[in-house]
């Protein structure tokens, strides 16, 4: 019975007869700090520990019913208003195994708005197959986000892609290689074995006129955080990275995945985190530590009151990728002992400065917490729209191929739209449109883009003889 008034609640949502519920956003410009950054010298000596207070709540589960779902990779960025931009790794749609969705939460946290995918694949570019991994940083008026992606089909020989928007719920235009927008290129183009992970996972840190740009190098028996500098007062800051070298070498830790770096301000040093002995039961949060963002050393780990089976973890920060200590800080990651069905979990965290690395959590039981998964609602939130397909090859002399086009939930299960889309940002010469019909005009091909109640999408079309 519930599907049969999900259905009918959908068909009235599609209509414009009833409205999903309103979810308030606060304005842009309250965002912003207005304080000066704090001038410490770091205590080369010092370390940095650090403690999860309490056992953390969810924020994202997967949905009664389902078999998979997931939203691993955070990023949290908690802004002067006390509000928080969150970015997630998901599942894709129509083969596309991960688009990366936006949430945004008015009260620090303890609600949110609906998700809405705000990077997904471009068709027939190298980032075709995948987009994940999400690091931001908002330097200036732009909100910079960094993925990972590949063209190989094992998901293999990664590579760093990076996108920009003057809002970080989009819509984004992707670094080309010279400027932005079009067909994406990497950033950091992998150039190890072809059967290893490559490079992706990247995190950013602005500091002064520099832009810290973390990134992971998993090549065979190799397992390493990189970092490049950029110039951060060049809007074409790509085309200016330096590599600097090995930030973490994981040679004692090759189960470490992604580490995410933030800059503390109350200390003077930049920290990263990330998840160690990942997907197992014993797993638990690596910490490490550095004064220069370059060179980094073992700091502490943090077990107690983290979930088994956690992975890509992610730490709050302000935009610019600092912590300031009296914001509060939140440590967020995805857990779950089945692939692909995982909850998000984010635990406050405490900070405090130490004399040598602590191991001593690693005597300590992390949590054994269960997936609980949540209840089917009554309204259908969707987070995007996909075509069925990438590429539509069409011809002059053939018969007229018809788009369809799909609205996509938060369980990534697709609808087909049947009226109220419109497409737009194509070559006239090449298409024209009937409805849902795609008519040749002329041998060529073009991209477009389509449009419904709020969400878009990309497709190719290509026209023969």
């Amino acid at each position: 019975m519930i599907e049969i008034i999900r259905f009918f609640i959908s068909v009235l949502l599609s209509l414009g007869i009833i409205q999903a519920p309103f979810y308030y956003y606060t304005p842009l410009e309250d965002r912003a700090y207005t304080d000066e950054e704090l001038s410490v010298a770091p205590d080369s000596s010092k370390f940095v520990r650090i403690h999860a207070v309490d056992e953390g709540e969810d924020i994202y589960a997967p949905t009664e019913g389902e078999s998979f779902g997931y939203r691993y990779g955070p990023t949290i960025l908690k802004n002067a208003d006390g509000s928080i931009d969150a970015f997630f790794a998901a599942p894709g749609a129509t083969g596309e195994w991960d688009w990366i969705l936006y949430r945004h939460s008015s009260d620090g946290g303890n609600t949110w708005t609906d998700e809405t995918a705000v990077i997904k694949p471009t068709p027939e570019s190298p980032d075709f197959y995948s987009c994940c991994d999400p690091g931001v940083v908002k330097i200036g008026e732009y909100y910079y986000l960094g993925y990972t992606s590949t063209t190989n089909k094992d998901g293999l020989d990664n590579n760093v892609f990076v996108a920009r928007s003057k809002n970080p719920a989009g819509p984004y235009e992707k670094w080309n290689g010279s400027g932005w927008g079009g067909k994406p290129q990497p950033i950091v183009d992998y150039t190890g074995d072809v059967a290893a992970f490559g490079a992706g996972e990247p995190s950013f840190v602005q500091k002064g006129d520099k832009l810290y740009i973390y990134y992971t190098w998993k090549d065979v028996a190799i397992n390493q955080t990189r970092v490049a500098v950029a110039d951060a007062t060049d809007e074409n800051w790509p085309a200016t990275m330096e590599y600097k070298g090995v930030a973490i070498d994981y040679k004692n830790y090759m189960t470490a995945d992604s580490a995410d770096v933030k800059y503390v301000e109350d200390y003077g040093k930049f920290i990263a985190i990330n998840t160690i002995e990942r997907f197992t039961t014993n797993s638990f949060i690596g910490c490490f530590v550095s004064d220069d963002g370059i060179t980094f050393k073992e700091s502490c780990v943090v077990k107690e009151n983290i979930s088994h089976c956690c992975h890509n973890a992610g730490i709050s920060s302000r935009p610019d990728g600092h912590i300031r200590l009296e914001d509060g800080v939140y440590l967020a990651y995805a857990y779950g002992d089945i692939w692909a069905y995982w909850s998000t979990r984010m635990n406050e965290v405490e900070f405090s400065l130490i004399d040598s690395p602590d191991y001593s959590e690693l005597e300590k039981e992390n949590l054994k917490t269960p997936i609980v998964p949540l209840e089917k609602t009554l309204f259908v939130d969707y987070v995007g729209i996909t075509s069925d397909r990438q590429v539509y090859e069409v011809s002059l002399s053939g018969s007229k191929v018809k788009t369809e086009i799909l609205k996509v939930d938060i369980d990534f299960d697709c609808t087909k739209i049947r009226s109220g889309v419109t497409f737009t940002d194509y070559d006239e010469n090449i298409v024209s449109f009937d409805g849902f019909k795609i008519i040749p005009e002329n041998t060529g091909e073009t991209f477009v883009t389509v449009r419904w109640n709020g969400f878009e999408d990309t497709f190719l079309i290509r026209v023969s003889e």
